[in-house]
C-alpha cells in the first residue's frame, strides 16, 4: 500500500472515530449507523515458490483492498477485505522468466474479516487473517497437474480504529493440488 493511500485511510478513519467519540451518549443513540467505506487497487507482482515443480512463479495482477468502519449506538465494527487476480509465469528464483511451452497460470486470491466492539472504538487490537491464493494453469487443451494453492498469514494491527501502515507477514505455506 503506498504512503499516500495509507495516510488518507488513516485520516478518514481517525476523523470518523473522533466524531463518534465527541458525540454525547444521548445524541449518539438517536443517530443511524455511520459507515465510512474506503477502497483502492494496488498493482501486484510477487515471486512465489511452486511446490509442484520445485521452481517459482511470478504473479502479476491487481489487489483490491476494501475497508469499512461503522459506528452506531451499539458499538464499532471494522471490516477488511482483499481480493486479487492476475496471471503467473514460470521464473527462476530471481524472477527471470523461463521459456516453456506451458500456458500461464490464472491467479486468484481473497481474504476478509469483520471485527465488532460493543463498547465503541478500541484503543488497540490485532487481527490475524489468512489469504488463500490459487494458481491454475490456463489451459483447456492439456492437463499440467501443477495447479497449486498458497496460504499467507498476516497480522494486522489497529490503533484507535486505524490500521497500521503495513500488515506483518507471519507465514506462507504452499501445497500442490
Amino acid at each position: 500500500m503506498n504512503t499516500h493511500n495509507t495516510r488518507l485511510l488513516g485520516l478518514m478513519v481517525a476523523t470518523m472515530v473522533f466524531a463518534s467519540l465527541i458525540a454525547s451518549p444521548a445524541f449518539a443513540q438517536t443517530l443511524p449507523p455511520t459507515t465510512v467505506n474506503y477502497s483502492f487497487d494496488v498493482p501486484l507482482a510477487k515471486v512465489i515458490p511452486n511446490p509442484c515443480n520445485g521452481g517459482f512463479t511470478l504473479v502479476n495482477g491487481t489487489a483490491h483492498v476494501a475497508i469499512a468502519a461503522t459506528t452506531s449506538s451499539t458499538g464499532f465494527a471494522l471490516a477488511v477485505g482483499l481480493s486479487g487476480s492476475g496471471t503467473g509465469i514460470d521464473v527462476s528464483a530471481t524472477g527471470v522468466p523461463i521459456i516453456t511451452s506451458l500456458p500461464q497460470y490464472i491467479y486468484d486470491s481473497s481474504f476478509g474479516a469483520t471485527t465488532t466492539f460493543p463498547d465503541g472504538v478500541p484503543d488497540y487490537f490485532e487481527r490475524t487473517l489468512v489469504a488463500n491464493d490459487y494458481l491454475i494453469r490456463n489451459s483447456t487443451q492439456f492437463s499440467t497437474n501443477d495447479s497449486y494453492s498458497m496460504n499467507t498469514t498476516f497480522r494486522l494491527v489497529f490503533t484507535n480504529g486505524s490500521p497500521a501502515a503495513v500488515p506483518v507477514l507471519e507465514s506462507v505455506s504452499v501445497a500442490c493440488d
